[in-house]
């Protein structure tokens, strides 16, 4: 009887390994899977089209993700770039999450700047004394964000040109919420 046993047990389990060696071959197919879930998001986001914004922007005002950007004023300064100008944008973020955030991380994917028609890539500012107090502005908004807490910063953009600029802000769909048109003659 305990002969049987062993042997029946035996065969268990090589037929269980036999169905984990199957496996093998399952795991190559998921792969598309992948591919499948991606699309999923395209849909999603797709749909979201439909959803209530999860930004708004009002009097100079950016809010998103709990997070608000007082737009607090602008100029044309120097760039690093050699005969380049730099257009700064400068806020006062306020962190209403409960976790600490990097409001460069947060206006990287919210806020972008075209002219012409053609994005805008961040630029440098120049390293001159005067510009201290705005490399430290532009340091702090790389740097974690207790919640609760406000701290100034600032943007930068590298203009083509002396044509206007625009400034789009996007809610976390990436919708277009608001566009701001900045001068910079």
């Amino acid at each position: 009887m305990k002969q049987k046993q062993c042997i029946l047990l035996g065969l268990l389990s090589l037929s269980l390994l036999t169905g984990c060696a199957n496996q093998t071959p399952t795991k190559s197919v998921a792969s598309p899977s992948s591919a499948s879930s991606h699309s999923q998001v395209v849909q999603r986001s797709t749909s979201s089209s439909k959803a209530k914004p999860t930004a708004t922007y009002s009097q100079q005002t950016f809010t998103i993700s709990n997070v608000v950007f007082q737009i607090t004023g602008m100029k044309v300064t120097a760039s690093a770039t050699a005969n380049r100008q730099l257009f700064v944008l400068y806020y006062t973020v306020t962190n209403h999450q409960s976790k600490s955030i990097v409001p460069n991380d947060i206006w990287q994917d919210a806020v972008s700047a075209q002219q012409s028609g053609k994005n805008l890539g961040t630029g440098n500012l120049a390293f001159t004394t005067s510009q201290t107090q705005d490399n430290n502005k532009l340091n702090r908004t790389v740097m974690p964000l207790k919640a609760g807490q406000s701290e100034q910063g600032l943007a930068t953009f590298e203009p083509k040109g002396s044509a206007a600029i625009t400034v789009t802000y996007k809610d976390t769909h990436h919708r277009s919420i608001h566009q701001s048109h900045y001068s910079i003659n």
